[in-house]
């Protein structure tokens, strides 16, 4: 149903379809023009690229917390999102720029070890990981878990995703229902790479390209576990698939993705390394500003 298909990621719940349509669209329009693209980028803006959404953040409405202190998780859920969080650290220690925040997040982790222990109760730790993830360098400066009840939010969408399945098949079939094949590309970020990974495993034509960033493919306790189908490897029907990370984006797994896949895999390309702004590490619109990022689909458009 479009050339272009976008899938998004975590986030809040007044970030509706048509309003991450319109800032993927602009944020991609603009780089195209600053590029010497202006002619792809007129097409962009007049509509003469069709361009699809393919939106499932509604699906997580019964995972909102209404406060500060509840967590609307099951059990396994919530667990899964402590292994969310401790993995979050640990890519802050393996990979920030700035020594200080990598020096912060080892302490952390440290600091974990020795008070989950006689955390009680079974969301505890889910909170105590919350609140220690809102004091992390590049966590605090984007405001990511400012909210106790936005950080469970944020952890739930990729815990339900995982443990429900009513939401993983129906976010599946939201990719699935926009590409045909007339599609050109996939353009997914965060959750939404997983997302799409998962769904163009289903994909029974051609696909010129997938252009992931800001991903946590690769997580090594949570993503890698429960990720189908395993091992990680391209969706057989995708002909490019090109990876873009901020290496202060808390969210990215690893930033050599490409060393996951088999060795015989050439359709993964080696990863592209951004920097955002500091205050925005993780953000779609960010990434979408970079000629990095871009130039694979103005080869396209």
């Amino acid at each position: 149903m479009a050339e272009l298909v976008m899938v998004h990621g975590i986030g809040p719940q007044d970030e509706t379809e048509q309003r991450l349509h319109e800032d993927w669209t602009r944020a991609l329009a603009r780089a195209l023009r600053e590029n010497g693209r202006a002619e792809s980028a007129d097409r962009l803006d007049g509509g003469s690229v069709s361009v699809g959404m393919a939106y499932y953040r509604h699906l997580f409405a019964p995972y909102a917390p209404r406060d500060d202190y509840d967590v609307p998780l099951s059990a396994p859920m919530a667990i899964t999102g402590e292994e969310i969080a401790k993995d979050i650290i640990e890519n802050i220690r393996d990979h920030a720029s700035n020594p200080s925040d990598t020096a912060q997040a080892a302490h952390a982790l440290d600091e974990l070890d020795a008070e989950l222990g006689p955390v009680q109760g079974p969301y505890a730790p889910l909170r105590l990981m919350v609140s220690m993830l809102g004091r992390l360098g590049p966590i605090a400066r984007s405001g990511f878990a400012a909210l106790s009840s936005t950080g469970v939010f944020h952890l739930g969408q990729v815990a339900a995703y995982l443990h429900d399945e009513t939401v993983r098949e129906q976010a599946i079939e939201a990719v699935l229902s926009q590409v045909t094949p007339g599609t050109k590309a996939v353009v997914a970020h965060s959750l939404g790479t997983v997302v799409a990974y998962e769904a163009l495993h289903r994909l029974e034509q051609p696909l010129p390209l997938l252009l992931t960033f800001g991903s946590p493919l690769g997580l090594r306790s949570i993503i890698r576990g429960q990720l189908r189908p395993q091992p990680l490897s391209s969706p057989s029907h995708v002909k490019r698939w090109v990876n873009v990370a901020d290496r202060d984006d808390y969210i990215v797994a690893t930033l050599r993705l490409r060393t996951l896949l088999p060795d015989n895999d050439a359709v993964l390309e080696r990863t592209r390394l951004v920097k955002n702004r500091n205050s925005r590490p993780h953000s779609a619109v960010e990434y979408l500003k970079h000629w990095q990022t871009v130039e694979p689909l103005a080869e396209l458009l």
